[in-house]
């Protein structure tokens, strides 16, 4: 969220069209005014309803997942890891930053001027989950590109050495986000161009990796998919170089799909975003919703993971099977 922190000048207990009563709380910024965004009764109890499903069904969802990844060895693969670590920004989210969300809107109100505790704790969680899927994304979809396009040179190269070297950078690197938020007050002009630079510059850095990846992934699959039957046809080791080729195949477009889930969760949050750059001090509940919606995104992709990859299935069966004994 786009929030900007300020003293509270009032508190005045307002009607609404309806007759509902809500808060209405407002602050001066620079000579500005800037007012929370208000919530009626109805907001809070369906966002509330939404964000508690959200994070139980999110919180068990990806909890399963890292189980899953855990106990099943042949699921500990460069992907496999990576799954994991996006199940985890995810829990991020849905088991913190959430719960977070909801304690602060049952008091009726969004603190876009008023920061409290609970929705600061909030909003850094949320950058730095947010910061680390992105990175996650974009190193899952170049691997998998990488794996597709050259399937036994990714399988030698790509040691668990190096892989553990691309995570460390990746979730240090989500944390420059959430430091500014905690170094920098909020109003100063240091705090805006430096927020803007890297958040657009890391957004559009991992768009085009992703959109690149996913763009030479496809390329690929069509122009090998006749190279593949031959494969097929002539047995030993092609044989072996294909059937690799089309598990890769089949985990890039799982992957594939996870992004673009993604992108569509947050695209109407981002539009949101960009248009609030340029109406100072714009607030609607538009961009209340475009927040569920973002977050919503959190407890999707168990979902996909299960019903696209048979493995992860079977993985999960023998989990409960074994829970049941």
């Amino acid at each position: 969220m786009n929030l900007n922190s300020t003293a509270i000048v009032n508190n005045s207990s307002v009607n609404n069209d309806c007759g509902e009563s809500y808060l209405s709380n407002s602050s001066a910024l620079d000579g500005l005014h800037c007012q929370d965004l208000s919530l009626t009764t109805v907001n809070i109890i369906v966002s509330v309803v939404l964000y508690s499903i959200i994070a139980i069904g999110g919180s068990f969802g990806n909890m399963l997942v890292l189980l899953v990844i855990r106990r099943t060895p042949n699921l500990k693969t460069v992907c496999g890891v990576l799954i994991a670590n996006l199940a985890m920004a995810d829990l991020l989210v849905t088991a913190v930053a959430i719960p977070l969300v909801i304690s602060v809107l049952t008091k009726g109100f969004v603190p876009v001027c008023s920061l409290n505790t609970s929705m600061f704790a909030a909003i850094i969680v949320g950058r730095y989950s947010c910061a680390a899927s992105v990175l996650i994304l974009a190193a899952m979809s170049m691997d998998r590109c990488w794996a597709v396009c050259d399937p036994l040179r990714h399988k030698t190269k790509m040691t668990s050495s190096k892989l553990k070297a691309i995570l460390l950078f990746i979730w240090l690197a989500s944390l420059i986000l959430p430091i500014l938020e905690v170094a920098l007050p909020r109003q100063s002009p240091s705090f805006s161009m430096l927020n803007h630079i890297i958040r657009h510059f890391g957004v559009i850095s991992c768009c085009i990796a992703i959109v690149t990846s996913g763009l030479v992934t496809v390329i690929n699959v069509r122009c090998t998919t006749s190279r593949i039957r031959d494969l097929h046809e002539n047995g030993g080791n092609s044989l072996m170089f294909a059937d690799l080729r089309e598990r890769n195949k089949k985990v890039a477009k799982t992957i594939l799909l996870v992004v673009a889930l993604f992108l569509i969760f947050w695209l109407p949050f981002t539009c949101i975003e960009i248009y609030m750059n340029f109406v100072e001090h714009y607030r609607s509940m538009l961009h209340f919703w475009s927040v569920l919606l973002g977050l919503a995104n959190s407890a999707v992709n168990p979902c996909i993971y299960f019903y696209r990859q048979r493995s992860y299935r079977q993985a999960l069966k023998v989990l409960l099977r074994g829970s049941q004994s």
